[in-house]
């Protein structure tokens, strides 16, 4: 029987509209109701993993920064936090700044940018949880995306040498693939970092040793459940040693080859509900046969 489902987000527990369908919501509510523990496991900000825990009924301790942060499901506030030592951060600016690439760190509410632009502007509405009958609007919105603020503070290499909170993620984005394939090389020789991939054009840096998987070992330790009792579901990088380390790793019809590969099953598409469809086959008090399917690995 398992206890304990924990979700990725982006590509997973959302579509490509950055949605939970009716049909995911319905499922993940008849799961919490039947007594089965179901959090998140993501690498964005707490304020929007708890947003989106509230609007399903979740109700256990949630995952953050890709597990640099355990936060309490009812209020949001942290629980446990593994942040970025700070001459590590510094480092981490240094060395973008060096390689002419774009960086910022992400405090428990706030990110830390040199300078506002149209693309971190918009950050705070890209964690909201989205209505379909209300376009994506900051008046729409206003009071979800009020909970992320994003804060200009020139250079980020001298603001990470006295920064007045912990910093528990930074991302590195560019165009540019050399550049950005450098960074990572770099910061991965130096062996002070968790890097993990998140799209083409940029990856996340945290302290060494955080990753969705620790997060989820600590809830487990905490309330008793062993890792065959977890069924883990994502569809990237980030998520690969949570689905490996689960007793069912399941992975996304839309995730890479790689991802499938680790996994112990794949359902369908982030589009095509493929979260309810892996509830209702491995989940015994949700059966429907013929839904989803299991890999070859």
């Amino acid at each position: 029987m398992y206890r304990l489902l924990a979700l990725d987000m982006d590509g997973t527990l959302l579509n490509r509209k950055k949605m939970i369908t009716p049909e995911v919501h319905q499922a993940l509510r008849h799961l919490i109701r039947e007594g089965v523990n179901v959090t998140i496991a993501s690498g964005r900000f707490p304020a929007s993993v708890w947003l989106h825990g509230q609007h399903v009924g979740m109700n256990g301790p949630l995952v953050a920064f890709n597990g640099a942060a355990i936060l309490d499901a009812n209020s949001g506030e942290l629980l446990h936090g593994t942040p970025i030592p700070p001459e590590a951060a510094h480092r981490i600016a240094l060395l973008a700044a060096d390689k002419g690439v774009y960086v910022h760190f992400y405090g428990y509410r706030t990110l830390f940018v040199e300078e506002i632009n149209s693309m971190n502007a918009s950050w705070p509405l890209a964690n909201v949880v989205v209505d379909p009958d209300k376009p994506l609007t900051y008046a729409n919105y206003q009071e979800q995306a009020d909970r992320i603020l994003v804060k200009p503070v020139g250079s980020l290499a001298a603001f990470t040498n006295h920064a007045s909170e912990p910093l528990y993620k930074s991302t590195v984005i560019s165009d540019d693939p050399v550049r950005l394939s450098e960074m990572y090389e770099e910061l991965q020789a130096s062996k002070q970092f968790a890097l993990t991939k998140t799209g083409q054009r940029r990856f996340d840096i945290n302290a060494q040793g955080v990753s969705k998987r620790t997060a989820l070992e600590l809830l487990c330790r905490i309330h008793g459940i062993q890792p065959f009792e977890v069924v883990a579901m994502g569809d990237y990088d980030n998520d690969a040693d949570m689905l490996q380390w689960a007793g069912l790793g399941i992975a996304m019809g839309n995730s890479s080859d790689e991802i499938k590969q680790v996994a112990k099953a794949v359902t369908t598409s982030n589009e095509e509900n493929g979260v309810a469809a892996a509830i209702e086959l491995y989940f015994s008090n949700i059966t429907k046969p013929n839904i989803g399917r299991e890999s070859s690995c």
